[in-house]
């Protein structure tokens, strides 16, 4: 929330004003140049057609680090990308900003807004020249509903034989947008186009890793809890109704719902676990897995979902060629429901039909669900120690439906590919 970061920001200035040392002060920037294009007219990923995008794969920032004794420091990142809550716009956010405390070298707390951990590559993603991805799989990477948090963290090392321990513990909030496209206007309700409802998700959970040498192994479980702004609910029952013998629609809105009961409520509870694993084979080959689990505690949606990627580098000299396969599918329950949304409709004579109707669709293209599996190739060329260009086709295979694609006007996307060619520079300075 706002006021946590505010809070943490004032600390932290009186902090720095109230210091009897010299601070040591030392800064950083990064940035990804990236063009994406795809072979459909549709948006994938918001902002991917085929007219090429520079907006799915760029950003600029900078981060400051202030070092104020042995134990205490402090780091503030910005960074200017696309913004959250707009597909055409551009904005300033704060990445970072936190305190850290450090009594020893096996504790450390830190307070302020930071990065939701738990993936493998949770607070490098944003600096695409730390990965060899063109872009980290967005069947894993865009499974949370938020991916910063303003709080607190807790972690403590232990030095093993071999490789290094760590626990950490973690809880905050973050606000959010829940972002969802209608393909058709619904006249008198709803204009087609995006829409991003403003959320708050409330986030706590635990991260073990596991560290020997250049070898990753992680484990996560989280608990996101997600309000609605703006006084929208989460519906977590989509009633069928039946007006008249032969005649059935799913009632999205309750002045149609003909006397059933709605069940709904401010908020949804998950459960989100991550494992992952990022090892050397020899001979420059790395392996990197990751899975992803959620589960939703009340409504039918498609969020119950498992998904992950596996993926194999090889370097050669400045070269490092890779090859993935990355997968996110919801539960079959969740998929047949929503594809018999989508596929219903009462005939025309009916009063009241082509609204009815319409919201038919509107509830599918509301509806979260998933069933896509990706291929990528690429490579990406050290230009200089501290640059990268990446090249990178990739094939995603939608199959009934995935939440990730804007469906057309007046159609949907299923069993359908979608090609991806990318390239993109990357650089830290």
């Amino acid at each position: 929330m706002r006021y946590h970061l505010n809070l943490m920001l004032a600390v932290l200035l009186a902090f720095s004003l109230n210091s009897s040392q010299a601070l040591d002060f030392s800064w950083s920037g990064y940035g990804s140049i990236g063009y994406v294009r795809s072979d459909q007219p549709y948006s994938y990923q918001r902002v991917i057609t085929d007219r090429g995008t520079f907006a799915r794969d760029s950003l600029f920032g900078v981060q400051l680090d202030a070092k104020f004794n042995a134990h205490w420091s402090a780091t503030v990142q910005a960074q200017i990308s696309p913004a959250d809550d707009d597909d055409n716009r551009w904005i300033p956010k704060l990445s970072w900003a936190f305190l850290s405390w450090r009594p020893n070298d096996d504790w450390l707390l830190r307070l302020g807004k930071l990065r939701l951990p738990g993936y493998l590559n949770s607070e490098n993603m944003d600096v695409g020249w730390t990965f060899d991805y063109a872009r980290l799989p967005v069947e894993v990477y865009a499974t949370s509903p938020t991916v910063d948090f303003t709080g607190i963290s807790i972690s403590k090392t232990w030095g093993l034989v071999r490789g290094d321990l760590n626990l950490e513990l973690f809880w905050g909030s973050a606000d959010s947008v829940w972002r969802y496209f209608l393909r058709d206007s619904v006249p008198g309700y709803l204009d087609a186009g995006a829409y991003f409802t403003p959320i708050q998700v409330e986030v706590k959970g635990i991260v073990l890793s596991y560290r020997e040498q250049e070898n990753l192994f992680r484990f996560s479980f989280y608990k996101p809890s997600i309000e609605l702004l703006d006084g929208q609910r989460w519906i977590y029952h989509i009633p069928l109704v039946s007006p008249f013998p032969g005649i059935q629609y799913y009632a999205l809105q309750p002045e149609l719902g003909l006397g059933t009961e709605f069940s709904t409520g401010k908020s949804e509870d998950f459960s989100v676990v991550v494992v992952g694993a990022d090892i050397g084979l020899g001979y420059d080959i790395r392996f990197a897995t990751e899975y992803v689990r959620r589960l939703v505690k009340y409504a039918e949606f498609g969020i119950n979902s498992n998904g992950g990627y596996t993926s194999l580098r090889k370097r050669i000299g400045k070269w490092t060629s890779y090859l993935y396969y990355a997968w996110l599918r919801s539960e079959d329950n969740a998929l047949e429901l929503n594809q018999a949304i989508n596929q219903s409709s009462i005939p025309a004579w009916f009063p009241s039909a082509p609204l009815i109707n319409a919201l038919q669709r509107t509830t599918a293209d509301i509806f979260i669900a998933y069933d896509q599996h990706t291929w990528a190739l690429g490579t990406s060329y050290a230009l200089t120690p501290t640059s990268k260009l990446k090249l990178e086709w990739a094939r995603t295979h939608v199959g009934m439906t995935s939440s990730f694609v804007d469906s057309p006007v007046g159609g949907d996307v299923s069993n359908e590919d979608i090609n991806l060619f990318s390239l993109s520079y990357n650089f830290v300075f």
